[in-house]
């Protein structure tokens, strides 16, 4: 209950996987297409930052800021450049995070999204 909540983001162009590791529970947001594009993931910062913090905040258990992990899952051939990088911490940080760590590789479960909050270098 004292102890921040890890929250493991999967960004996807379509929508928002949301997992609380600590409780098991995880949502599913549909993303804005509105204001979607195709050459990025966040098109619109401030709609995605909205939908995002909602869902973490119905997600929290305690009253300590979460940590967050972020997972582009789209668009990110050839690597996340610095701007998207920056676009996913900050995005964390709107959220409400503690600490955000950014990842990409093959989806993680559990534990490993604890390990590799702890261990994420800024």
């Amino acid at each position: 209950m004292f102890s921040a909540d890890s929250i493991y983001v999967q960004i996807l162009a379509t929508r928002f996987v949301v997992k609380n590791i600590d409780s098991g529970v995880s949502k599913e947001i549909a993303r804005n297409q509105q204001y979607a594009s195709p050459r990025m993931l966040i098109a619109d910062f401030t709609v995605a930052q909205h939908q995002l913090k909602e869902t973490i905040k119905s997600l929290r258990r305690g009253l300590r800021a979460p940590e967050i992990l972020m997972h582009p899952m789209e668009c990110i051939e050839g690597g996340v450049t610095q701007v998207e990088f920056r676009v996913f911490v900050e995005l964390g940080i709107g959220a409400g995070a503690s600490r955000v760590g950014v990842y990409t590789g093959a989806p993680l479960s559990g534990a490993a999204v604890q390990k590799a909050i702890r261990e994420y270098k800024h």
